[in-house]
């Protein structure tokens, strides 16, 4: 997998335009400033106003060029040009979810009294998970991305139905998060946590057994 600057574009100008930015807010950013808040957008937790200010797009730019260098250390290597096309996708949409959580951050801690909206937050999570949800299905076997169990990475059978049934659990819960916010805080919460502990329990479930019925039959291509 190459590195190309026309493929690449819009990860790297959000990274770029969001620092900027932040740079250019940096003086009205109150010191220290709130970097964690709890569920009805109460700010729990305060740093540093250069630490706080520059954490997540110095994490978005650890995540991205990370996510450009992990097809090159993974020794099935060769996968990634079967989904390179979304890979590229699912790396971007990572990216710009976290530029997207640092214009939260940054309009709350400006103009919102330190009150996080809460619901954007959600709403972007929700929207990542449908992201990840439909792509997933086109993942090939590698050792980082994905759902990887000793099961999945076994059997290229299991990995392709197993990453099917992920997906749509995916958009399922990406699905519900989104509609989440229409309800009381308590029941968000418990919303969000039962979704995502489906999102990883059923999964590794159905490939252990989807791998035990397979186990003694010719592998299915």
């Amino acid at each position: 997998m190459k590195f190309e600057w026309k493929l690449e574009w819009m990860p790297i100008a959000a990274i770029v335009l969001v620092s900027l930015g932040t740079l250019f807010l940096y003086g009205q950013l109150p010191d220290p400033m709130p970097i964690h808040w709890n569920l009805v957008g109460q700010p729990d937790n305060f740093a540093a106003k250069t630490y706080g200010a520059f954490l997540l797009p110095a994490t978005a730019v650890g995540i991205y060029l990370l996510l450009l260098v992990i097809p090159h250390l993974d020794p099935r290597r060769a996968s990634y040009e079967r989904f390179e096309g979304t890979y590229r996708i699912l790396r971007t949409g990572i990216v710009l979810f976290m530029v997207f959580i640092q214009l939260v951050t940054l309009y709350s801690v400006l103009l919102g009294g330190n009150m996080l909206n809460s619901n954007l937050v959600i709403l972007a999570v929700g929207l990542l998970f449908v992201l990840l949800g439909n792509y997933m299905p086109r993942v090939r076997s590698n050792w980082f991305v994905g759902i990887r169990t000793p099961w999945t990475l076994s059997n290229e059978h299991v990995w392709r139905k197993t990453h099917q049934l992920g997906g749509r659990l995916f958009v399922l819960t990406g699905l519900l998060l989104m509609a989440s916010v229409v309800l009381p805080p308590s029941f968000s919460m418990a919303v969000i946590l039962s979704s995502i502990v489906v999102c990883a329990v059923i999964p590794m479930g159905y490939s252990y057994w989807l791998y035990r019925r397979v186990r003694n039959e010719p592998e299915a291509s």
